[in-house]
């Protein structure tokens, strides 16, 4: 007997689901993208525990006839391409005819479909991969997929399945990033019968950013438009003074579809390698087109990643466009539209051409050879920073890099000429900085400060250089986390509460965490849709740092997930609290203030 044997459809299906259906997230995105091909214009996305349970995609598309269905579920059918050269002019989200066949033969899958012509719609139920039903059913015009216990006959896959707030945040990021593509389409998700985000129709690409990322964070975005005669790049990108701490605000776009490319990443990356502060990130939404015929988008099972025939091209592009953008801020970014406006279907692709740039970028053959990561992976784990090494300049003092009480000006040249005087029983060390156990260890003075962001300080005839900044964090931390553990941290009434406005998917994370904030010296209540209004902060916080404290803490939190145990939460957003209110770089101390922080560290 032959010991090689031909799979069944089945099985085939099933080895095909663990490329395309990686997890609940996977089948909502190939969901989306077939309502999207369909020419619907409202999308609503339901999901229950995640999409572990439940996710039932509706839309208002063409629907699809009683013989049509049977042939959605057929690996390899499509009505997107037909011949090979399709392959090479693809404008379609989908087109390899497998996703509904992987999605059904791992799970409980429902469709009910009605075409505008028709009278009553059709309903298929598969199990499976196993067609149990199909018969007439009454339905609205367009398509419902309704998949239920996703990988109920693969245990082993189901085992891998993350958190039910973790699988939904994956979700959510598929849903938004639909959303930022076709500002003109209506789209809504729902978690466990809760509506979270509702995208309505927007007239054009910024307003629609506006529902996503807020109006404070879009009014602060520079507008992009670059061309030639080879491509075309629309979008936003922030002033250098707006950053993230991970990369979870960098949105790419290629010919409507959303990829994940080493090459753009490179490209913004050497555009701002100036401007930002070491692993900090822009907020950038870059919608990219060009001719289908010069990238190859079959290359990876979710289509998130794609081949450039001339990456050099879209290297030099981006570079371009970014620059332009940052170098003539002086340009406002958002301006509301009249909301009579018809709503954008598409934000750029059938818009004319412009004229080549100055500069055009056709001549560059291959992307300069930078030092960066050579895998990108989720947009928030990217491990890339936008500049590499230190690029040092001369640094602006924050407006919040308010002394502790009257600084008076300490003339350094007077501290050195103490230095001379002091007695050295012993050489003095070449460490230009040691740890900050060593305060503990020994009765340190004082003696000048250095940079004005270094402490200079002598004991026993040795010399040593603290980080203030360093130092002053510390005592934050130490003496936050201790209120924290003795019951609550104490806490200042704002006579005017301050609104804290925070991007649609972050709302429910936001009201999750309200408990834990409050007793990090935080009162906050909801106030509107996307809005909550602060009314009490931490003592030891200024106001101009606040936002920056919830906005760094809601990404510790996200990273780590409402399941991690509470005190390492507490600590994260500690954490912040304490390098925020902690004393600066560049913040000019007296002798007295410098020799209280040596004080108060060593007590």
């Amino acid at each position: 007997m032959s010991r090689i044997k031909v799979l069944s459809d089945v099985v085939i299906s099933q080895i095909a689901a663990g490329e395309v259906v990686q997890r609940p997230a996977s089948v909502v995105k190939e969901l989306v993208d077939n309502s999207l091909d369909a020419g619907a214009g409202r999308i609503s996305v339901e999901v229950d525990q995640g999409g572990n349970d439940r996710i039932h995609v509706t839309d208002d598309g063409c629907g699809m006839s009683r013989e049509e269905l049977p042939l959605a579920v057929h690996r390899h059918a499509t009505s997107k391409i037909e011949l090979e050269s399709d392959l090479q002019t693809i404008r379609t989200h989908g087109f390899r005819g497998e996703a509904l066949a992987a999605i059904s033969s791992v799970s409980k899958v429902e469709i009910v479909s009605r075409t505008h012509g028709e009278r009553q719609g059709h309903k298929l139920t598969i199990e499976g991969g196993e067609h149990v039903s199909l018969g007439p059913t009454g339905a609205a015009p367009g398509t419902s997929v309704r998949v239920s216990e996703l990988f109920y006959n693969t245990p082993a896959r189901r085992k891998f399945m993350k958190t039910a707030t973790t699988e939904f945040d994956r979700v959510g990021q598929v849903v938004t990033r639909a959303a930022m593509m076709f500002p003109g389409i209506h789209f809504e998700l729902s978690h466990n019968d809760r509506r979270t985000r509702n995208y309505t129709p927007a007239p054009s690409a910024a307003d629609r950013l506006v529902q996503i990322l807020g109006t404070e964070t879009v009014e602060d975005l520079l507008p992009v438009d670059f061309a030639n005669e080879d491509i075309q790049i629309e979008g936003f990108t922030s002033r250098p003074t707006t950053h993230r701490k991970t990369a979870g605000d960098l949105y790419f776009f290629v010919n409507q579809r959303f990829i994940r490319d080493k090459i753009l990443m490179r490209s913004l990356s050497e555009a701002y390698r100036a401007s930002l502060p070491q692993r900090r990130y822009p907020v950038t939404v870059l919608f990219i087109t060009l001719d289908p015929a010069m990238i190859d988008v079959n290359v990876h099972p979710s289509k998130e990643e794609i081949r450039f025939l001339n990456e050099g091209m879209i290297w030099k592009a981006v570079y371009a466009g970014i620059r332009e953008s940052l170098t003539g801020m002086s340009g406002g970014g958002y301006r509301p539209i009249a909301s009579d406006q018809e709503p954008a279907r598409s934000p750029i692709l059938n818009a004319p051409k412009k004229e080549p740039a100055a500069e055009s970028v056709s001549s560059f053959n291959e992307a300069p050879s930078t030092p960066f990561p050579e895998q990108v992976n989720e947009a928030s784990e990217v491990a890339l920073p936008v500049r590499e090494e230190p690029v040092f300049e001369p640094r602006r003092e924050s407006p919040s890099a308010e002394p502790l009480s009257s600084p008076g000006v300490h003339d350094l040249r007077a501290s050195i000429e103490k230095l001379n005087r002091l007695p050295v029983t012993q050489p003095v060390r070449a460490d230009t900085e040691i740890d900050l156990e060593d305060l503990e260890t020994r009765d340190w003075k004082a003696v000048a400060q250095v940079f004005e962001s270094f402490i200079l300080c002598e004991a026993e005839g040795e010399m040593a250089l603290f980080d203030q900044h360093a130092l002053h964090e510390r005592i934050q931390f130490e003496k936050l986390r201790k209120q924290h553990e003795e019951g609550g941290v104490s806490q200042q009434s704002l006579m005017f509460p301050m609104t804290f406005e925070v991007p649609s998917h972050q709302v429910p994370l936001m009201t999750d965490s309200i408990p834990l904030l409050s007793e990090l010296g935080f009162e906050i209540d909801p106030f509107g849709e996307k809005t909550f209004a602060v009314r009490s902060i931490p003592s030891d916080l200024k106001m101009e740092e606040v936002e920056g404290v919830l906005r760094d803490a809601l990404l510790d939190l996200s990273d780590q997930g409402m399941v991690s145990p509470l005190s390492d939460r507490a600590e994260k957003v500690i954490a912040r609290m304490s390098c925020r209110s902690a004393i600066k770089a560049n913040e000019s101390l007296n002798l007295n203030q410098m020799q209280n922080l040596i004080d108060q560290y060593s007590s």
